[in-house]
């Protein structure tokens, strides 16, 4: 039976959007429910109970901290430090993330009130003093919350939320069972994606596109680094993109993700994500490959690549 366990996602909003993004991607990964204050139309007082009553229903918490303290109650407490604080009192089992250098923020990021700062600063010691990790990208955020929350839930079991279906009737699980065949069966037709005849000898599937990039070694000196993702593992990261119909930006976007999960993590964990940009002739050999083998083609809405033989083309 899966066990899917409910995660809140405590922090800031409108500085860490993208940053939260990564996170509940992550979570859903994990087959995990995310909850948190995006649920929310506002942060006030009267919402108060609600949040207290959605982490009481969560199996874990995680923490994000960057450089805004965020809203505070009447009494000046930010209410992201009120939602970690009730954690804390309910024995939650919790996962901090502190940005891991204040000074490289943008302006717009940080605090610019004094006593804003003093805040976010005696929020970050009370939570430093429990163990807690730093990043300093949102790809990185989103990787370690995944890793740290795989060995939170074996440390700390939790019951979790079981599926609806296993309190079913006999009808609803007999009409289960068939939509689950012909789902299966749509997947296969939709997912059995061959290569056009005349493209036996390009590369593809579990042929290697390389490429070297100069990265940060472990000693802090740049080093050419030889990147060596396959075509699938290539498509498995751009193939959902793709079935949204995305623009180029977008695309070149998954194939940067690929690259970059394609650098051992020691190496990653030295570098910048930021930094770290692939030449023209590369994005295009990839999105070139793609259109030979018949894996995209130009959508329908405004012209757009999308998966070609997901929509039946």
């Amino acid at each position: 039976m899966d066990v899917k366990h409910q995660v809140f996602v405590s922090s800031t909003y409108k500085d860490l959007i993208d940053e939260r993004r990564e996170v509940i991607h992550a979570l859903l990964e994990l087959d995990c429910i995310p909850a948190g204050m995006e649920l929310f139309p506002a942060t006030d007082e009267d919402a108060w109970s609600l949040i207290k009553e959605i982490i009481d229903g969560c199996d874990y918490y995680v923490l994000i901290l960057g450089g805004k303290y965020g809203s505070v109650n009447t009494e000046g407490i930010g209410f992201t430090e009120m939602e970690y604080d009730y954690a804390v009192e309910s024995q939650k089992p919790i996962l901090v993330f502190l940005y891991e250098d204040l000074d490289k923020l943008p302006v717009v990021k940080v605090e610019k009130s004094e006593i804003g700062q003093t805040r976010l600063n005696n929020f970050r010691e009370k939570v430093g003093k429990k163990h807690c990790k730093f990043w300093n990208s949102p790809q990185d955020l989103g990787g370690k919350v995944s890793r740290s929350l795989v060995q939170l839930r074996k440390k700390h079991p939790s019951e979790g939320w079981i599926p609806g279906r296993f309190a079913a009737d006999t009808k609803m699980l007999r009409e289960y069972e068939e939509m689950r065949a012909r789902l299966a069966e749509l997947e296969r037709d939709a997912f059995s994606v061959k290569a056009p005849p005349g493209t036996e000898d390009f590369s593809q599937g579990e042929d290697v596109c390389g490429w070297l990039v100069k990265l940060l070694n472990l000693k802090g000196k740049y080093e050419e680094i030889s990147l060596e993702p396959t075509w699938d593992k290539l498509f498995s990261y751009c193939g959902s993109t793709l079935m949204g119909e995305c623009d180029d930006q977008e695309l070149e976007a998954k194939i940067k993700l690929t690259y970059w999960h394609a650098i051992k993590e020691a190496i990653r964990d030295k570098n910048n994500y930021r930094e770290f940009i692939l030449p023209y002739v590369l994005l295009d050999e990839v999105k070139i490959q793609f259109q030979a083998l018949g894996l995209i083609t130009t959508g329908e809405k405004n012209g757009l690549p999308q998966i070609q033989e997901l929509i039946g083309k």
